[in-house]
């Protein structure tokens, strides 16, 4: 399976757009298609027009626009979802699947998906529709004493890091990587890890996510920033997508193997049980 956009993807595009958007009143929908539409107040042709922008924010791993009059417009990634805030005049990429002006300007809020596995939700008021009532805790955000308590769990630790409804954001590359920088089996038991161990994992993830997101994201297939440019954070991975490949630590080739159903790149002796 390709790699998806998990949260610093989502959240470089929700800095690279804020600033065009937060203010902005929404205009003319120019194009839409209506299967990327996934549920909430739909509409979007007719509900959309005339709502302003408060605010732009990431939510796990979509971007959401907080309108006035109580709606929001999410954006579900998927796996090569793309928002981006562009010249009314530019040329329209393919797959592009919503056009809407901003009034006052001379530019357009744009979101495409070639594969479409993301989509667009409008929701309205505490329509949850969207699933953000069934999303975890935000690793940026969350305590040690939170993220203890969520790891007191009888599950592999690198399938509960998965688990979106534990902790919201992480995907496959992240989990990898800061596993790797903590020194911890993939497979192991999140509730028979040395507490120290748990403390190294919670910093490690938030050093992951902070250093990714400095760089922009990971560009391993198709992800683009909302500028059009490739993250950078690939060039500086320890294990994800590195099999066959020497350990950046002690020169042991790094492994790939199946864990909670997804390929999982680990060194084996960095990451001994």
């Amino acid at each position: 399976m390709l790699p998806m956009p998990e949260l610093p993807e989502a959240e470089t595009m929700v800095r690279q757009i804020r600033k065009q958007l937060q203010g902005a009143m929404l205009g003319q929908v120019r194009h839409l298609r209506s299967d990327v539409v996934r549920g909430g107040a739909g509409g979007l042709t007719e509900r959309l027009p005339g709502h302003r922008v408060l605010e732009v924010l990431r939510r796990g791993k979509r971007v959401v626009l907080d309108l006035d009059k109580n709606m929001r417009l999410v954006f579900g990634l998927g796996m090569t979802g793309h928002v981006s805030v562009v010249p009314a005049e530019a040329e329209v990429a393919g797959h592009t699947h919503l056009r809407v002006v901003l009034e006052g300007s001379r530019q357009e809020l744009r979101f495409r998906d070639s594969r479409r596995f993301g989509g667009i939700w409008l929701l309205d008021g505490a329509d949850d529709s969207a699933g953000f009532a069934r999303l975890g805790a935000d690793p940026l955000e969350m305590g040690l004493r939170t993220f203890r308590r969520l790891l007191d769990r009888p599950r592999q630790i690198k399938a509960l890091l998965l688990d979106q409804a534990l902790i919201a954001g992480l995907g496959n590359i992240y989990c990898d990587e800061a596993l790797s920088r903590a020194g911890i089996y993939p497979p192991a038991r999140a509730d028979q890890l040395h507490p120290d161990r748990v403390k190294r994992l919670h910093r490690a993830i938030k050093q992951v996510l902070e250093a990714a997101i400095a760089a922009e994201g990971s560009t391993i297939n198709s992800y683009l920033t909302s500028r059009n440019e490739r993250g950078s954070f690939q060039k500086r991975l320890r294990v994800y997508g590195r099999h066959g490949a020497d350990c950046r630590q002690c020169g042991t080739t790094i492994e790939r193997a199946q864990t909670a159903g997804r390929s999982t790149h680990f060194c084996p002796k960095c990451q001994s049980l």
